[in-house]
């Protein structure tokens, strides 16, 4: 595809995502309901006393996986270094949210309703 385009095409996404992330987050506060983005579940989870981190170095690259259960709630975080690759929450054995860098890049910011989080 044309590389203009293709810039186009990604600026577009980019906004449109930014927009939604903006509107939901009015409707949010408005309506008091409580949630939260990625970047903040991730903070969450790294920063919580009880979270279990295992640091592996694969391919000269080092990792960082986090795991967290709390009020029967299950976290689970990849990183390479601070980048979010992956980042899993279940409920039970429901899946509350489940972000993939490689395919969700454009949602890291778009709150997503959920409990608000204390590290107690």
């Amino acid at each position: 595809m044309n590389p203009i385009l293709n810039k186009f095409l990604h600026k577009a996404k980019t906004s449109l995502h930014s927009a939604t992330a903006l509107v939901k987050e009015r409707i949010y506060a408005v309506t008091g309901t409580s949630s939260a983005t990625v970047v903040q579940l991730a903070d969450f989870i790294r920063k919580h006393p009880e979270t279990k981190i295992k640091k592996k170095e694969l391919l000269g690259k080092i990792f960082y996986f986090y795991k967290l259960e709390k009020d029967e709630v299950r976290y689970s975080l990849e990183c390479r270094n601070s980048y979010i690759l992956q980042l899993d929450v279940h409920a039970g054995n429901e899946p509350v949210v489940a972000y993939r860098s490689y395919r969700d890049h454009y949602q890291l910011n778009t709150p997503i309703k959920f409990p608000k989080l204390t590290a107690e």
